[in-house]
């Protein structure tokens, strides 16, 4: 605030000196009367609007083409404001540059006083803030974008948004977005305003290089890349015409990156003439490149997310399975789609807990809570099968895993997953039934093989019993009776039948079709049970068999008759495989013994040859695939059906050549503990 002395004029009087110092300082200073109307204009008005004083003095710059025509009733009113209130105002208005630009101004005027404390007049400076306005409107923008971001809003509206933020500071300025392909060669356009569709479309699928103009480029080497004077610079060569064509004369360009450094894309700005970008220019640049990798980055993040969802709920749809999650505090559980089909409710995202155990069959929920309690007392994992039971009165079969675990808000929870078990069960049990009846058919099959054999072993304490029989008729006959030797004779018939009930029993217990009994028995057992039933139709043949069995073998659990069918199927392979061979290779020899290893005891049982051996060019492995063989008119079973009986045994069946002649088979099974 100014005051003047009451003798001299109430207006205001610059000298020469004071001129010269107006005229220095920076900005636009101007003064005006009491009424107003403007007195003086520094220097630098003239070299600012390239008008002479006369043209804005008095009233004449409300006339004049200076003030911007959305600005310039805000400033005859508020200029109008702050002459009534006598005291020191500001306000903001663009003003017209003499090359026909606006730029923004801050206008702050002060009063002059007199002694008596009356306006006289009016002191001013117009400030170009234009520079301060932009980085404003640009930070803005930019806080809009991110906002937008947050928000989720379509990547297409935020792409549009970044290129409008740079075109909007100056006409002369061109944006493009440019995403790199998936095949991580070629760019395309993923946002333009004001750049021309018959420019773009040329370089639409352009490969990226080391001279690919300049966005292209940019990709290529992961770094800023400026064309100053496209007609001039060799980088600008590949779509020089197409660029000129349109006005383009500079560009500038750098990569974008994501947050693990992939190139995502490139952002570039034109200029509509040759030169090079202004330091705000560049970081105007970095800044809408970052914030446009950001837009990027979020929007193939959540194209992934959409995709790995859909994936995940596909492969619930196809494996039966789903995920769930339980709050301990709200007893209430979050389930995935996947678990709503299996429990069999609507799709929703929470469930109270009394609601899904009441579909747990009553037979099962007090075991299943037993098991989900004794995991949260031991922060441990949990499986277990239980059954659901459906609104219809329908029963479905459900594997459970999950374990309990402590959110970081401190929280206790269950996380785990549910598969729909019901039909492979029962699809298993289908299979097993048919694995039973097979094996059954192959028992069958083998001793209709061996009848002659079979025959021979029954015949022979029936030959004994009638011989026995006869002597004992005879010493009966005799005068007197030899009733000891009648006595002998009567012992050995008992002998001689139930030697013959033995092998009958064997034979029957082969061909019933009983389901499996595991329980604990000897291997050696198991041999000696098959071996009379083989050795005479093996001696027939000219074989003979010789058993090696160690004496006190450990005990493994099984099935005894499914186990004298590997045996037998075995010493019937490796006859098979000695019929041709000279006299003196042909025997089969079945040995027992135990192996001992850091996981525990193995009993093993080998049935060796000295046949043919095993052919070179024959996959070992596939040995033991169903229906193949190596026999002339065999079906491929034996061993398969062998293979399969080990397993359930937790048994180990495999095959090895001999050093000289002929091959090994032989199986293993765990000792229990």
């Amino acid at each position: 605030m100014s005051r003047i002395s009451p003798g001299k004029e109430a207006r205001l009087q610059v000298d020469g000196e004071l001129r010269g110092i107006l005229d220095e300082l920076p900005g636009l200073v101007w003064s005006a009367r009491q009424d107003g109307s403007v007195e003086l204009l520094s220097r630098r008005w003239s070299e600012y609007t390239g008008k002479d004083d006369a043209e804005l003095v008095g009233w004449a710059w409300m006339d004049a083409d200076l003030i911007h025509p959305d600005d310039h009733a805000t400033v005859v009113e508020s200029w109008g404001a702050i002459r009534a209130s006598g005291k020191e105002g500001r306000m903001e208005a663009r003003l017209r540059r003499a090359d026909g630009v606006y730029r923004w101004f801050q206008i702050q005027a002060g009063p002059v006083l007199d002694d008596h404390g009356d306006v006289v007049g009016w002191w001013g400076l117009n400030t170009d803030i234009d520079d301060q306005k932009q980085a404003q409107a640009q930070a803005n923008g930019e806080q809009r974008l991110l906002e937008m971001i947050t928000r989720g809003e379509p990547t297409a509206a935020i792409l549009e948004g970044v290129v409008r933020l740079v075109e909007r500071g100056s006409t002369s300025l061109r944006a493009s977005i440019l995403l790199l392909d998936e095949d991580g060669v070629t760019l395309r356009h993923a946002a333009v305003l004001s750049l021309p569709r018959s420019y773009t479309e040329v370089i639409d699928g352009a490969p990226i290089g080391p001279d690919a103009f300049s966005c292209g480029t940019a990709v290529w080497r992961r770094e800023l890349v400026v064309l100053a004077d496209i007609e001039k610079d060799p980088l600008g060569a590949l779509f020089r015409a197409n660029a000129l064509a349109h006005g383009l004369r500079a560009c500038w360009s750098t990569p974008m990156l994501s947050s693990d450094g992939r190139v995502l894309g490139a952002f570039g700005i034109y200029a509509t003439e040759p030169r090079t970008p202004t330091k705000p220019e560049l970081e105007l640049l970095e800044r809408c490149s970052r914030v446009t990798s950001i837009a990027i980055e979020r929007s193939q993040s959540e194209e992934a997310l959409r995709r790995s969802e859909a994936y995940r709920a596909e492969a619930e749809r196809s494996s039966r399975t789903g995920t769930f999650g339980y709050d301990i505090q709200r007893r209430e559980f979050t389930l995935s789609d996947g678990v709503c089909e299996i429990v069999g409710v609507p799709s929703r995202t929470r469930l109270p807990l009394a609601e899904l155990a009441s579909r747990i069959h009553e037979g099962d929920r007090e075991r299943v809570t037993e098991v989900v309690r004794q995991a949260l007392r031991d922060g441990t994992t949990f499986e277990y099968e239980h059954r659901l039971v459906m609104e219809d009165g329908s029963v479905k079969l459900v594997r459970v895993v999950g374990r309990s675990r402590v959110t970081a808000a401190g929280n206790h929870e269950i996380v785990g997953a549910a598969t729909d078990i019901t039909a492979s069960r029962r699809a298993a049990d289908e299979l097993q039934r048919a694995q039973a009846a097979l094996t059954h058919v192959s028992r069958v099959t083998t001793l209709g093989e061996l009848a002659a054999s079979i025959a021979h072993e029954v015949n022979q304490p029936l030959a004994a019993i009638v011989a026995d029989a006869n002597a004992a008729m005879n010493w009966l006959a005799a005068d007197p009776p030899d009733l000891l030797r009648v006595r002998e004779s009567l012992t050995a018939i008992i002998g001689d039948g139930e030697r013959a009930g033995r092998v009958l029993l064997r034979i029957r217990s082969l061909l019933s079709r009983t389901p499996p009994r595991r329980r604990p028995c000897s291997l050696n057992d198991v041999v000696r049970d098959v071996v009379p039933l083989v050795a005479p139709e093996l001696a027939r043949q000219g074989l003979v068999v010789q058993q090696v069995l160690v004496p006190d073998l450990p005990q493994v659990v099984g099935d005894p008759v499914q186990l004298q069918q590997v045996v037998l199927n075995l010493m019937l392979n490796a006859a098979e495989a000695s019929k041709d061979v000279p006299p003196e290779r042909r025997r089969v020899v079945i040995r027992t013994f135990v192996e001992r290893r850091a996981s525990g005891s193995f009993v093993h049982v080998a049935v060796e040859d000295a046949g043919v051996g095993l052919d070179p060019a024959i996959d070992k492995a596939r040995l033991f695939d169903a229906f193949y063989t190596t026999k002339e008119n065999g079906l491929g079973m034996g061993l398969s059906i062998s293979r399969s009986i080990l397993e359930r045994h937790g048994g180990k069946l495999w095959a090895r050549p001999n050093e000289v002649f002929g091959a090994t088979f032989e199986f293993a099974i765990m000792v229990p503990a």
